[in-house]
């Protein structure tokens, strides 16, 4: 079946093998009519598997543990039932006295080391004194019994409730840009203060996202609400265009994570 419906969606040759998983989780749903769930997937994917499957007859949701953590699984519900997504958030405690603090790339080869696949791990939040990683129910206990170091670091791990305080959340920096026209290039080149000779190469080399998607068009116009990224640099969302200076250039609230 899956073979058959695959013709109807509009994916990149290179996303097709994980996309007949994805299919796959979407057909159970509507068979069985139980809620069924992805790995957890980069913004780039889940977001063309998302465009592509809705309207498909289910409720199609995308989360990853809260509302600013950017890998996030695709759920499937019945279009009567709300159903929670099967998400652990954990909290990784470490002491650092003797030690350099973990970085990334060191809990995620710690967890990787264990025989984890990377689609059971969502974000990971670094703090002075823990951090935070969301993770699939199923490893979870396996994940807290086992990790007991990162590097040579010693390390001690905890489940979070989802009232508890954590790391999870982003705060944004709000400003405000002056610019000539909501064109791609011009917006890149004001948000992270380049010039538009090195805008251009950036955005061709598919090095800038809008919505997490890679967008190689410099005249593309942008909207408040879209997110933008630029590989190297970070993130930042436009806001409402708030009106025009005295030489006629527009106004835009932006909001940039700290």
């Amino acid at each position: 079946m899956i073979k058959n419906m695959k013709k109807n969606y509009f994916i990149e040759p290179v996303l097709e093998p994980l996309f007949a998983k994805v299919l796959d989780r979407l057909f159970i749903c509507k068979s069985r009519q139980k809620p069924t769930f992805t790995d957890f997937y980069d913004p780039s994917k889940w977001t063309a598997f998302y465009n592509a499957l809705k309207g498909e007859g289910v409720q199609i949701k995308t989360f990853g543990g809260t509302v600013d953590c950017e890998r996030r699984m695709l759920g499937f519900f019945p279009l009567d039932d709300s159903g929670h997504f099967p998400i652990t958030r954990l909290q990784i405690k470490h002491n650092s006295k003797f030690n350099k603090t973990p970085r990334h790339q060191d809990y995620l080869g710690a967890i990787l080391s264990l025989g984890f696949d990377r689609g059971r791990i969502g974000d990971i939040f670094l703090g002075e004194e823990y951090s935070e990683i969301f993770v699939h129910n199923d490893i979870s206990s396996y994940l807290c019994e086992q990790l007991n170091q990162i590097g040579r670091t010693p390390v001690t791990l905890k489940t979070l409730t989802d009232d508890e305080p954590g790391l999870a959340k982003v705060e944004e920096i709000e400003g405000q840009l002056n610019i000539a026209s909501m064109r791609l290039d011009v917006v890149v080149a004001a948000l992270f203060n380049l010039s538009r000779g090195k805008v251009v190469p950036l955005i061709k080399g598919e090095k800038v996202f809008v919505n997490w998607m890679p967008c190689t068009d410099t005249s593309r116009q942008i909207k408040p609400g879209d997110m933008i990224t630029l590989r190297g640099y970070g993130r930042a969302r436009l806001g409402e265009v708030l009106g025009r200076t005295k030489k006629d250039r527009l106004r835009v609230a932006v909001y940039k994570s700290k």
